[in-house]
């Protein structure tokens, strides 16, 4: 794609990209067509250049990453940032539509094949056997990094690691989680936050919490980059106590739900397990600095009350949205989906001086 250039003020010497002069937010559309009714569900989770000319490029992406980070209103500073978590959006499509609907984040399934070394959206790895399913992760990169050109930036992708120990990064460096590292960063470029996912789909003798694909992003994480793993506060505190070495607390998350946001839920005033309980615990955690957000997932478009107490009570900083319970599909353009944001975005409308959707200037990370 080529990209075009416009004149902007040069900062420190360097002159910046139309990429890096400014975050522009997402655009939101009030219309959306009739969705095919699905099911859907997610687990309890050229030359080389020289050595200057790359180092330049390097310092360069960084600085513009660096300039999307914009100093908040006097309004806005009192506001809690919140990501409506566009879920499953493993098609093109569903990145438009996930734009389309107001989404400011988005949720998509990796996968690794070895033969040819590369990483695809496809939720359900495990039954895919050698089959290449799904789109190659560098078209959906692709096609968000095209979207924000466009002037639609997201503020997150949140990457789902199904198999985080399928390819050693020495052996397989571009199907290893080092080499989707290495893709993001088209990302981080563009000024894109990356969230790197781990649940504990494999337990046993080849954990994917604290396995080779999580140690590769011990110490390598960059300003605009994150790890969550899933579980109880208990559960993920010993998590990062046992595996977080070179992961700064600035830079962890926890995300606590399950696919039907109803089972387990609780009412909040339980003194654990319970979805809301757990979670409203976490925000303590987190205001008192042991991480940088907490998420939840997942609501679909009947789950305002849910959406309420989490946003309310449980005080999350964002929450996945999109076909649930025993609806199995990827996220679409339908009304079922375009709601399930909606729910989102109306609670924080109507909470206004407290709460804000959050815009590309913003940052979960520190």
């Amino acid at each position: 794609m080529k990209k075009h250039h416009m004149a902007v003020p040069a900062v420190a010497g360097v002159a910046l990209t139309e990429a890096a002069a400014a975050a522009v937010p997402i655009s939101v559309s009030n219309s959306a067509a009739a969705c095919a009714r699905g099911e859907r569900a997610i687990g309890r989770r050229r030359s080389r250049p020289s050595r200057r000319a790359a180092g330049f490029v390097v310092a360069l992406c960084a600085f513009a990453a660096a300039c999307f980070v914009g100093v908040p209103t006097a309004s806005a500073a009192g506001q809690r940032p919140i990501y409506a978590i566009a879920h499953r959006v493993n098609t093109l499509d569903g990145v438009s539509a996930a734009i389309k609907h107001g989404a400011n984040a988005i949720e998509i399934d990796v996968c690794a094949w070895w033969n040819p070394n590369e990483w695809r959206a496809w939720h359900d790895c495990s039954t895919a056997g050698n089959n290449r399913l799904g789109p190659s992760i560098d078209s959906i990169f692709d096609k968000i990094v095209s979207e924000a050109w466009a002037g639609r930036r997201l503020s997150l992708i949140w990457l789902d690691i199904k198999d985080p120990n399928y390819c050693g990064e020495q052996q397989n460096r571009t199907c290893s989680v080092a080499g989707l590292r290495d893709k993001a960063q088209r990302l981080v470029a563009a000024g894109i936050q990356v969230l790197y996912g781990f649940y504990e789909y494999h337990a046993g003798s080849d954990p994917d919490v604290g396995g080779r694909g999580w140690r590769s992003l011990q110490g390598r994480l960059g300003p605009l980059e994150g790890i969550t793993t899933t579980g109880s506060l208990s559960s993920v505190q010993n998590t990062y106590a046992t595996h977080g070495s070179g992961l700064p607390n600035g830079h962890r998350l926890m995300d606590y739900g399950d696919s039907d946001i109803r089972s387990g839920f609780g009412n909040c005033t339980e003194a654990s397990w319970y979805t809301c309980a757990e979670l409203k615990k976490a925000a303590q955690a987190r205001d008192a600095g042991a991480f940088a957000a907490t998420f939840s997932w997942t609501i679909d478009y009947n789950d305002t009350w849910y959406v309420g107490k989490l946003l309310g009570e449980a005080r999350v900083d964002g929450i996945i949205a999109g076909w649930a319970k025993n609806q199995v599909t990827e996220y679409n353009d339908g009304w079922e989906c375009a709601q399930s944001i909606a729910a989102i975005r109306t609670w924080v409308s109507q909470h206004s001086s407290t709460h804000r959707m959050a815009t590309p200037s913003d940052r979960l990370f520190r």
